[in-house]
């Protein structure tokens, strides 16, 4: 089968592989569309250890035609997170297109209780299931009430999704971002309102924001938010941020702030991704994006100086 393979740092070619072969517990998927994420771009740019076919973003079609999304994030089902619901949390994880192959390839095997059926919904917007699900996640951690003013922090893909799982919650949502046009763009997909990060956001909302999640990367962004959320607010310190990222506890401490991050999903959010999307409460069909081969996508990742606005969405029938 063809695949998109990782080897050293930058090197990622289309390659031909042996099918996988499903063990007990697993079913063999034919990939339809796969999403490429920071995430991804990252693992292009280190390299790995052993070569890897990335991809934690995908759906496509069971041997019996049956369409369906898979759950990336594998626990080893027996430790108290994995317990308590929160593979993601595992210290034993395993995350599809991380440590064992993932979705950029014409069949992939995953375990049959993290592949749910997607019957109703295009293939296309199924991949997307996945960080819509992780941004369900963070908003489910920030337990936001309905009509809670709040705030994300920039508008790439993640921003709008953290966006939408916001106001799924009930969550009047501002949007704040530096560059104009994804300003424009995240007003155009529903922001309740929008500002560069000189605006007034407690203006805006009528209310300093209660609940906040910050998707954009570095110290600024996350420091912004913690500054300008109400006494008592929490805080959704989404992004990952290369060299780690200092901040003022004192503003925390002084200002009753609670300061939470995750990454990753439950099984629990990925099946409420899909059925907030199948009631028309997350328009997730309009997130932008681009399709793109095999062939483009790999040269695309091995470009360290592309970063697209859109989501790129791997089609395999290109």
């Amino acid at each position: 089968m063809r695949a998109l393979r990782i080897s050293g740092p930058s090197e990622v070619e289309v390659v031909q592989v042996p099918e996988p072969t499903p063990r007990a517990g697993e079913v063999l998927i034919r990939i339809a569309y796969a999403g490429v994420c920071a995430t991804d771009r990252k693992s292009a740019r280190r390299g790995s250890e052993v070569p890897r076919i990335p991809g934690h973003e995908m759906a496509g079609r069971l041997e019996d035609g049956t369409p369906v999304g898979i759950h990336s994030d594998l626990g080893c089902g027996t430790c108290r997170h994995c317990r308590e619901g929160f593979d993601n949390r595992c210290p034993r994880r395993v995350a599809i297109g991380l440590d064992r192959d993932g979705g950029m390839a014409e069949w992939l095997v995953a375990p049959e209780n993290h592949v749910l059926a997607v019957d109703g919904l295009e293939l296309e917007v199924a991949a997307l299931l996945e960080p819509l699900g992780c941004c369900l996640h963070a908003s489910a951690l920030l337990d936001v009430a309905e009509g809670w003013p709040a705030v994300v922090v920039g508008a790439g893909p993640m921003g709008i999704l953290a966006m939408w799982a916001l106001q799924a919650e009930g969550a009047t949502v501002a949007v704040c971002e530096t560059a104009e046009d994804r300003r424009s763009a995240a007003a155009d997909l529903g922001a309740d309102a929008v500002l560069d990060p000189g605006g007034d956001v407690a203006g805006l909302l009528g209310g300093a924001p209660l609940a906040a999640i910050v998707t954009a990367p570095g110290a600024q962004p996350l420091g912004w938010a913690l500054e300008r959320v109400e006494t008592g607010a929490r805080v959704h310190a989404f992004a990952g941020t290369p060299g780690g990222n200092m901040i003022d506890a004192n503003v925390i401490h002084y200002r009753h702030l609670s300061l939470i991050g995750s990454t990753g999903s439950t099984m629990r959010d990925y099946r409420r991704a899909y059925e907030l999307v199948m009631a028309g409460s997350v328009p997730l069909h309009r997130l932008p994006r681009k399709a793109a081969s095999l062939e483009q996508a790999a040269a695309s990742l091995r470009d360290p100086e592309a970063a697209p606005d859109m989501r790129t969405v791997i089609d395999m029938g290109r």
